[in-house]
């Protein structure tokens, strides 16, 4: 079947629409997908500090309880020493899964060194309690942690440390520990945590966040086949309209061919409705034209409206998430449904915006060169800013000339579309467009870019019908030809090319 005989032109608009629709569909999920698990994974990255900096303040406050408590004990109550304290603290419950004690050194010296403290409690060691210990102790991996937190006590009376020390299971883990020194007890009370068993609860945190994570995921994927569906629903019905409208259009000019073949053997008389007959074919001929076009105007669209709908998803899922943590108040929700609004108002802007360019205007006319750059930028800004290309403009916006103004802008999309195929194909790191309109002797407008350049072999074949240097998927061959015949034929100006390994320029001179 050819796909682009006039007959199979409804089926191809069709076809063509859907696969359009869902491969943007599968693109936004696959979008959404991806910056969704990267949110989720900056939020367990801040739920990981948060809660280790709570278990931190967490086991300081209870150091700092019973530093007062202890201080209390000792200075008002006449029967109780420090054997009793110690009895107190040993009858303190502890975690044995998560080694949750305080232990305590009784300190000789507090510049250190060795015999500089005894142990006097430790729950999780038992074997050391009663023994001298020395600041040049050192861990499994080579730290004086004593040595460290003596000196940090020497300064602000407290430190926390981190340093590897052995579990209730025998086990070797990091461990957080705070110390404290009561200097009327000459004693350094401390408490720790195990980095591993933040870790386990913070695994256990992320697995309840992931399941209500894939849970709104899939059901966001779910939404967005829906509107899928229904919108291949749409342009199938679309299409069919269009197909019975081309299939009356195609009869009544077959009908008006042969009431034409039967006039031309006709008499004179009947010559004023021969020709009433030919305006009414040539009016179908440019329906049948506009119809070719909304396949390229359908395209445009889905291209402009693919970034704002996926913004729209990542409000929803961003609104979905707040409400899952029950941190979704009216704030968050108007400025969300505002955003919401500021994209429904682009999209529907983009619609007029291809209506109007795509408006056909035979009629030469005086405007502003620059009033048409504008246009043409404002329609290819969103293809250009995702692939992060630079638009620099030296344009003297006085510049007026008497021609084709839509004419003119087909060229000028043309030549911006090529820039931008060249710098995307070439990897630019920088990329960037620079449009020039300057006047002296004639009118010049240049189209710059910094890719790579074309090979000055084939400079001279550029401008040839079906000549291109994409991939034939990508290009036809047909652009810059009929740039060239537009330029040279319809308006009497002249385009030509200067390129380099630096970059390319199209020139295009009015005179």
């Amino acid at each position: 079947m050819k796909i682009f005989e006039y007959k199979n032109i409804s089926k191809t608009l069709i076809f063509t629409t859907i696969a359009i629709i869902l491969s943007n569909t599968l693109l936004i999920s696959l979008v959404y997908y991806t910056s969704q698990l990267q949110e989720f994974e900056t939020t367990v990255t801040k739920l990981q500090k948060e809660n280790l900096q709570a278990k931190k303040e967490q086991i300081k406050q209870d150091i700092l309880s019973q530093a007062v408590m202890l201080k209390f004990k000792y200075e008002n109550t006449i029967s109780t020493n420090k054997s009793n304290i110690i009895n107190y603290l040993k009858r303190i419950p502890f975690d044995q899964d998560k080694s949750d004690y305080i232990f305590v050194y009784e300190v000789y010296n507090l510049n250190g060194g060795d015999n500089f403290a005894k142990l006097i409690l430790n729950p999780n060691r038992k074997d050391l309690e009663g023994k001298f210990i020395s600041t040049n102790y050192t861990d499994v991996n080579g730290f004086k942690f004593r040595e460290k937190f003596i000196q940090d006590i020497k300064e602000d009376g407290e430190s926390f440390v981190k340093y590897a020390y052995k579990k209730t299971n025998g086990k070797i883990a990091e461990k957080i520990s705070f110390f404290y020194y009561i200097k009327d007890l000459q004693w350094i009370l401390a408490k720790g945590v195990y980095v591993d068993d933040i870790q386990n609860d913070i695994f256990q945190r992320k697995k309840e966040l992931q399941g209500q994570l894939f849970k709104i995921i899939h059901e966001n994927i779910i939404i967005y086949l829906f509107f899928t569906i229904i919108m291949i629903f749409i342009a199938y019905l679309i299409g069919h309209k269009i197909a019975r409208i081309l299939k009356e259009k195609d009869k009544r000019v077959r009908h008006t061919t042969k009431e034409l073949a039967r006039l031309n053997r006709t008499l004179d008389q009947k010559v004023k409705q021969e020709i009433e007959k030919n305006k009414e074919k040539e009016q179908l001929l440019m329906q049948k034209s506009k119809f070719i076009a909304l396949g390229e105007m359908i395209s445009l669209i889905a291209h402009q409206w693919r970034q704002p709908l996926s913004e729209i998803g990542a409000i929803v899922m961003n609104l979905q998430m707040h409400d899952r943590v029950n941190k979704l108040d009216s704030k968050i929700l108007s400025t969300k449904s505002k955003e919401i609004e500021t994209i429904l108002h682009y999209m529907s802007t983009t619609i007029d915006d291809f209506r109007y360019f795509f408006k056909p205007d035979r009629k030469q006319q005086i405007f502003k060169i620059d009033d048409s750059i504008q246009r043409v930028l404002k329609i290819t800004s969103p293809m250009l800013q995702e692939h992060k290309i630079k638009i620099t403009l030296d344009v003297n916006p006085q510049i007026t000339i008497n021609s084709y103004q839509n004419e003119l802008e087909q060229v000028l999309l043309n030549l911006i579309s090529n820039a931008k195929d060249a710098l995307v194909h070439d990897k630019i790191e920088n990329p960037e467009i620079k449009i020039i309109l300057e006047k002296e002797q004639y009118i010049c407008l240049k189209v710059w870019d910094n890719a790579s350049g074309i090979e000055e072999m084939l400079l001279d074949k550029i401008f040839e019908p079906y000549f291109t240097t994409k991939d034939e998927a990508q290009g036809t061959g047909i652009g810059l030809y009929m740039s060239k015949i537009i330029i040279e034929n319809n308006m009497k100006g002249k385009l030509k090319i200067n390129s380099s390994p630096k970059g390319s320029c199209f020139i295009i001179e009015f005179y």
